[in-house]
């Protein structure tokens, strides 16, 4: 009988629970390399880093699954913008959290209640000699303790985040949308499948309805994804060929 492999999160292919006996001699590059991220089009955010986001690339709405807010890195698959051949992030952009939490991940260990802290075994920083060491006789280094602190607190955004989505589902603030390129040739390019914030339901809604998004922390990320529209004309300044012009539908 054959088995059902377990989808891994975008960039992990060999996620392993850290544990000293096993993983003691693992150290951490310090230099940062986002080649592991070079061909992703786009990765999901919380809703406290969209003002961020917002400020350099487009956020849009996945349209299946958890329906979680998206940072828009590229316009074709395969495709991340910000990311060089050298695995450098474009300087003075924002790197979303989603990204800068790799090599290490959270996943829900057997009593589905308890979250252990796993590393990306495949990762181009994690090595077996030399780096910023794990462990140190037997027990986490600041390394270790840094990452762990920060995928809780990634995971309380996420959380957070699929609360926020889920009422302006309530209150039908989500709407399916397209971009259209326009390329230097003539020829157009259609970007589909993500939803973004109906401004006109926005407009619509009752003072109430304005309220709870207000008391539970909704308004930045609606006013982040709107404020987010002229980022498609930036992605399409980054193309090599110039001049392509974005226009959202």
């Amino acid at each position: 009988m054959s088995q059902t492999q377990p989808v891994m999160p975008l960039f992990y292919e060999r996620p392993e629970a850290l544990q000293p006996e096993r993983h003691g001699a693992l150290g951490l590059k310090p230099e940062p390399d986002f080649r592991f991220a070079s061909r992703a089009v786009s990765v999901p955010i919380s809703a406290a880093e969209a003002p961020f986001v917002a400020r350099h690339y487009p956020i849009v709405f996945a349209t299946a699954g958890e329906f979680l807010p998206l940072a828009v890195l590229g316009l074709s698959n395969g495709e991340n913008l910000f990311v060089d051949a050298a695995g450098a992030w474009e300087p003075g952009t924002y790197v979303p959290s989603y990204v800068r939490r790799y090599p290490f991940v959270f996943a829900t260990g057997e009593d589905q209640g308890r979250l252990t802290l796993c590393v990306d075994r495949a990762a181009g920083r994690i090595v077996e000699d030399g780096g910023e060491k794990l462990f140190a006789d037997g027990k986490p280094t600041k390394v270790t303790d840094n990452a762990l602190e920060f995928c809780a607190a990634f995971e309380r955004e996420i959380a957070a985040t699929r609360k926020i989505v889920e009422l302006l589902r309530k209150h039908g603030l989500l709407t399916e949308n397209q971009a259209t390129l326009t390329l230097p040739s003539g020829s157009k390019v259609a970007l589909k499948d993500f939803m973004v914030i109906d401004t006109a339901a926005v407009d619509r809604l009752s003072d109430d309805g304005f309220a709870e998004l207000r008391h539970n922390g909704a308004l930045p990320l609606v006013f982040a994804q709107i404020g987010s529209l002229p980022g498609w004309g930036d992605l399409a300044r980054r193309l090599p060929a110039a001049n392509t012009a974005a226009q959202p539908a």
